[in-house]
């Protein structure tokens, strides 16, 4: 796989009304001013979104396949 990115064309933007707690707001702006803020949120969004994707793979294999086997776990962990 190469190591080169494909620049995509920037998707629109979409907006949202989403309610958080003052604290986080303000923790936030204080790091990256009013205009970093959805940057941020989408950040955590797309982490958020692989890490639920990850899950549902790591899900239907195990009920397609079954736990990992102890010896299995063993077997990797050596050979990390």
């Amino acid at each position: 796989m190469s190591s080169h990115t494909v620049p995509q064309a920037a998707e629109r933007a979409g907006k949202r009304s989403v309610s958080l707690a003052q604290s986080l707001i303000k923790e936030v702006e204080e790091r990256t001013g009013r205009n970093g803020f959805s940057s941020v949120v989408a950040e955590a969004l797309e982490e958020w979104l692989a890490a639920q994707k990850l899950r549902e793979v790591v899900a239907a294999d195990r009920k397609m396949f079954g736990p990992v086997s102890a010896e299995a776990r063993r077997q990797a962990e050596q050979e990390w």
